[in-house]
C-alpha cells in the first residue's frame, strides 16, 4: 500500500512541476502573442504613419495601438461612424461600455470580438 501511495504523490509531483513549468515558459516566451493585448499600454510618441494616409479617423493613439496589436490597420477603418455602426457597437459591447470607448478607452480583447462584425459591415 505503500509503494502505491508514494506512486501517487510522485506521479502528482511530477505532473504539478510540469505544470509549473509550462505556465513559466508560457509566460516569459509568449509564443501566442496574447501579453501584449492583455496588458494596457501606454501611448507611444512616435508618429508610424505610412505617408499618404489622412489620419482622419477619430481614435486616440492608444485605441490605434490596440488595433495595429490586434492586427487591424485603423486606416482601413470608415472615418465617420455612422448611426448604424453606432447601434450596431451599443448592441454588441452594451451602451455604458460603448459610451467608454467612444470617450476614449482601450478597447478589450473580448470588446473587439463582440463588435467585429460591426467592422466588418
Amino acid at each position: 500500500m505503500k509503494i502505491l501511495w508514494r506512486l501517487i504523490v510522485g506521479f502528482l509531483a511530477v505532473v504539478g512541476a510540469l505544470t509549473i513549468v509550462l505556465v513559466a515558459y508560457l509566460y516569459f516566451v509568449d509564443p501566442f502573442g496574447l501579453k501584449a493585448l492583455l496588458q494596457p499600454t501606454l501611448p507611444s510618441a512616435t508618429n508610424n504613419e505610412p505617408a499618404g494616409t489622412s489620419g482622419s479617423y477619430n481614435l486616440s493613439p492608444s485605441q490605434k495601438l490596440f488595433l495595429e496589436k490586434a492586427g487591424i490597420d485603423p486606416n482601413s477603418l470608415p472615418t465617420t461612424i455612422t448611426p448604424e455602426l453606432e447601434d450596431c457597437l451599443v448592441n454588441a459591447v452594451g451602451e455604458e461600455r460603448a459610451n467608454q470607448i467612444k470617450a476614449g478607452a482601450v478597447p478589450t480583447v473580448t470588446d473587439l470580438f463582440k463588435a467585429k462584425a460591426c467592422l466588418n459591415n
